[in-house]
């Protein structure tokens, strides 16, 4: 047979290139295998690229096609090396894939359910908008280190989990009408956006809340956390020169929401577009003192510390003080609770206001 020029694809098959020479040339496999030496079986299982090539075939398959022994035994060895890594990604992707609670993410309608399993590597990097698990960490984990993290020290964060959070969170933020980030703006909104915890119902503040903030630049979104991520809220700058306040309302409760969205609104005011991770045992101690204490001022203003530290632990005094700050009576005592004037089972505690997990997030209900 005479030689021919060949323009080799490494990541397909050697039998692909001579099923292709043998169609053109209107060759049966039977006289191809008889050809070569091999029976009819073993003939079909090269051109699949189930059979290897050594040194012997290569020759036969040299003389009758064309090329060199070489050129065959090259083109095999590099076919079955990208086999390999073709294997080895597809491991890979399915170690990546089992960091994540998928099933609680379809639950939650962030990924869409799978018409098999096949198809859940490519649909959980196509809700991360990257084509790798190399790519998702360059991306994905890097942007822990641009993130704020409020969480409790109770809890461990997983970082498969609390990227998909924070992705969520991201996605959502696009559908967002905002303005351009002003921080003068935001924070003279603050003092009449805490009157808002003083309405019961998460359905009738949280527009307002959201409306209010995108005035200024500012995405709120509220997205449960599914199991892994203990984060209570985050702070992101996006690239569009708008900001991303996340909250999770993890213990579903007024104090614990409203203490959360003013310590993130004091990461936006007080530290601009700093990149640090706020997360247990990496965040700055000083960066989180600093938003504690603007949280803990906003709240409390105009009345101030003294006046909670001298407030009588009596039902009608709390709701005086509450009211003189404009803020609910749950955040009081909150206040109280964190200053260890009164317990966690103090009966004061039953002051606060409970939410559920359907007031924030309606299609999916979360194990608590």
């Amino acid at each position: 047979m005479t030689n021919l020029a060949f323009q080799p694809n490494w990541a397909s098959a050697p039998g692909r290139t001579i099923r292709t020479i043998l169609k053109s040339k209107e060759i049966p496999v039977q006289a191809f295998g008889k050809s070569v030496g091999l029976a009819e079986g073993e003939a079909n299982k090269l051109l699949r690229g189930k059979k290897s090539i050594d040194l012997d075939l290569a020759i036969r398959i040299s003389a009758f096609v064309g090329s060199t022994p070489d050129f065959w035994i090259e083109r095999d060895r590099r076919f079955q090396a990208n086999l390999q890594a073709q294997n080895d990604r597809q491991l890979s992707l399915e170690e990546w894939l089992s960091t994540f609670p998928v099933s609680k993410m379809q639950q939650m309608g962030w990924i869409p359910k799978f018409r098999s399993n096949s198809d859940a590597p490519s649909e959980l990097l196509d809700f991360f908008g990257v084509t790798s698990v190399a790519e998702w960490r360059e991306s994905y984990c890097a942007r822990l280190e641009k993130t704020r993290f409020r969480t409790s020290q109770v809890y461990q964060n997983s970082v498969a989990v609390t990227t998909a959070w924070l992705r969520r969170g991201e996605l959502l933020a696009e559908s967002v009408q905002c303005e351009r980030w002003n921080k003068s703006g935001f924070r003279s909104s603050l003092m009449h956006l805490k009157s808002l915890s003083r309405e019961p119902d998460p359905k009738l503040f949280l527009p307002k809340l959201q409306a209010e903030c995108a005035k200024h630049g500012v995405a709120v979104v509220v997205q449960r956390c599914p199991t892994g991520c203990a984060a209570s809220g985050a702070t992101v700058h996006l690239e569009t020169n708008r900001a991303l306040l996340m909250l999770s309302a993890r213990f579903l409760s007024d104090d614990h929401f409203w203490f959360s969205f003013f310590h993130e609104a004091g990461h936006l005011v007080l530290h601009g577009g700093e990149s640090f991770v706020e997360a247990e045992g990496a965040a700055s101690p000083e960066r989180e003192e600093e938003a504690n204490s603007f949280a803990q001022e906003m709240l409390l203003s105009p009345k101030g510390e003294a006046a909670l530290a001298a407030v009588p632990l009596k039902k009608f005094s709390i709701a005086r003080l509450a009211k003189g700050c404009n803020v609910s009576m749950g955040i009081i005592v909150g206040q109280l609770q964190n200053r260890n004037r009164i317990s966690l089972s103090s009966r004061l505690n039953g002051f606060k206001i409970r939410y559920a997990s359907t007031d924030f997030n309606p299609e999916n209900v979360l194990d608590e």
